[in-house]
């Protein structure tokens, strides 16, 4: 292979009064010119990750490029001893499509000694994602929020997005009545009592951009979502190295900076004081017999686990 092609071939029946005159089918594409945008590459965790180490183990970390360039060698990070690690991790870079459009993810296992060796890795092609009429830039979310956990995270408002694809599609602009009525390709959308109640009120954003987003969420668009993608490596090609969790958001500069990133980062844990009180028992088989008084009775006292049964007691015993 000396290059990549990617186009469309289109077929048109010949108009029936001998006219030159053909359909115009790829309205309003992206522009060809080089365009640059921020990528967001958030990475959540590998599953089943094939083993490296004499263990059973790896000491997995990631690594970045975007076409040849490496951008992220996150080997100060790596995680000991698991098949299963938890990164929680975001990676903003900066591309310039087409140029740079292969983004390849790699999973890395750290080793003192030797050489680090390639688990396995995955690779997206971005401008795929650019040019797609699905839109796969940035997720669509169910909700507007201009503030809280749903904070919108594109870097264009609903209200712009809806203009570009009826724009795109060849539909006529949506026609908004008011805040919450609106008309799209003849068909009427409205804002309900149920749409809010996806987020706490102050975090809702203009009930017009709600309903952009509603009616954009009736298009055949990209939802937001979590992806899980196969890694493999180039040495052993077709056989899978596990998995991984993972999404990329895609912002063209021209459009303005985004929001800012999601907080992926895994949750530290918490001490706690557990306290379990039991006022009484009923129906516990009574198998001993008092020494004087020969009245049944029995000597019961309370264990407590942590995790399986067969652990040590970790919680303290008190005899009853």
């Amino acid at each position: 292979a000396v290059g990549q092609f990617k186009g469309v071939f289109c077929i048109y029946p010949l108009p029936e009064d001998g006219s030159d005159d053909l359909p115009l089918m790829l309205q309003h594409v992206p522009s060809s010119k080089p365009q640059k945008c921020i990528i967001r590459v958030y990475v959540i965790k590998c599953e089943e990750l094939q083993a490296q180490d004499s263990n059973g183990k790896n000491d997995p970390y990631l690594r970045v490029y975007l076409g040849k360039e490496r951008l992220v060698n996150d080997k100060d990070s790596y995680i000991p001893n698991t098949l299963d690690p938890i990164f929680g991790k975001m990676f903003e870079i900066k591309a310039t499509l087409p140029i740079e459009h292969k983004l390849k993810i790699q999973v890395m296992d750290w080793d003192l000694l030797s050489a680090d060796d390639l688990i396995g890795e995955t690779v997206i092609d971005l401008e795929d994602r650019y040019l797609t009429k699905f839109r796969a830039t940035c997720g669509l979310s169910k909700s507007y929020c201009i503030d809280g956990t749903n904070l919108w995270r594109d870097n264009q408002r609903p209200t712009d997005l809806l203009e570009q694809i009826c724009k795109r599609r060849g539909l006529p602009e949506p026609v908004y009545q008011d805040a919450r009525r609106c008309q799209v390709a003849g068909q009427q959308y409205f804002l309900t009592a149920g749409d809010e109640l996806v987020a706490p009120k102050e975090e809702l954003g203009p009930a017009k951009e709600r309903l952009a987003l509603k009616v954009l969420n009736h298009f055949d668009l990209v939802p937001e979502h979590l992806e899980l993608r196969p890694l493999y490596n180039p040495l052993r090609p077709g056989l899978e190295c596990g998995k991984m969790q993972m999404w990329v958001d895609i912002f063209p500069e021209d459009a303005g900076y985004p929001a800012r990133p999601i907080n992926v980062s895994p949750r530290k844990p918490d001490e706690y004081v557990l306290r379990v009180i039991i006022w009484n028992v009923q129906e516990v088989p009574l198998d001993e017999a008092a020494t004087l008084t020969g009245e049944m009775m029995s000597d019961i006292y309370l264990k407590g686990y942590e995790g399986h049964p067969l652990s040590p007691p970790s919680l303290s015993l008190y005899f009853v």
